[in-house]
């Protein structure tokens, strides 16, 4: 039987889904292909990538989405013929015979239905369980601050031993690795624009990878949780691959920290 490929199969939704459903799905796929978490078959990722980023463009947009389903429905009529519709107020006599193909029809009709089950309960678990990774390696994605909590945050240690927490850098959502190994706020290089960064003065810095030069840079506003700082210090670092920031001792140094049963206490001094 010959199988119709369409921009739904690729989201792993039905054809009848919703908006929301449609970009909760891309969501999980786009995080579950990001190439970053596949160093190793990078290219592959990149290739599945663009596939799920392209059908979330079209079923995202209506009348994209619509010529889709004008697509679909031909390519289906063109398979099996169009279904015979009859005149208003008539039906089928009681006793007529099946028409030739009725069984087989409802046969794979029935068995579609099977199959998209699968595939609905398979879409679930997988969702359930990447947000179970996600949770495991960022615990602080949710953070939010208490009323009335404005002088301190206290975030949650990763399966890794690392703190990671939402914030701000000149008004534009980032995610923070803190470090107190670190004197400055390091940047990745493809960060820079979107966060309003402008390339300084030359410099170098030390990674894990070795030292690496990197751009001097100053961050007009830095937000984490409840604390806002300002004409903070760092530099523009083109060794950095991730999306994350690396928060040093430049903005830490402006507060108190302690570490007590896996949690990062920081406070206004």
């Amino acid at each position: 039987m010959t199988r119709i490929r369409t921009h739904y199969d690729n989201l792993q939704v039905q054809e009848g889904a919703s908006p929301e459903v449609i970009e909760g799905a891309w969501r999980v796929l786009a995080r579950k292909w990001d190439p970053d978490r596949h160093p190793d078959d990078r290219l592959r990722a990149e290739r599945v990538r663009r596939i799920i980023d392209h059908a979330y463009r079209v079923l995202s947009d209506p009348r994209l989405r619509g010529e889709h389903d004008a697509w679909i429905q031909a390519q289906r009529e063109a398979l099996h013929g169009p279904e015979p519709v009859l005149p208003d107020g008539d039906s089928p006599p009681a006793n007529a015979a099946p028409r030739p193909g009725t069984h087989r029809r409802s046969r794979s009709l029935g068995l579609t239905g099977i199959t998209m089950a699968w595939v609905g309960a398979f879409a679930l678990m997988w969702w359930l369980f990447d947000d179970y990774l996600d949770r495991r390696e960022f615990p602080n994605r949710d953070l939010v601050v208490e009323q009335g909590a404005a002088n301190e945050l206290v975030l949650r240690r990763n399966h890794a031993g690392h703190y990671l927490a939402p914030g701000m850098i000149n008004g534009e959502p980032v995610i923070f690795l803190l470090d107190t190994g670190a004197t400055q706020v390091s940047v990745p290089v493809h960060l820079a624009d979107r966060l309003g960064l402008h390339a300084g003065s030359r410099g170098r810095a030390l990674t894990a990878n070795g030292p690496v030069e990197v751009r001097r840079t100053r961050i007009r506003e830095l937000a984490l949780g409840p604390f806002v700082i300002g004409n903070v210090s760092g530099h523009i670092n083109p060794g950095m691959r991730g999306d994350q920031v690396l928060l040093g001792m430049s903005v830490l140094s402006h507060l108190d920290f302690a570490q007590r049963d896996g949690r990062l206490i920081l406070n206004l001094p």
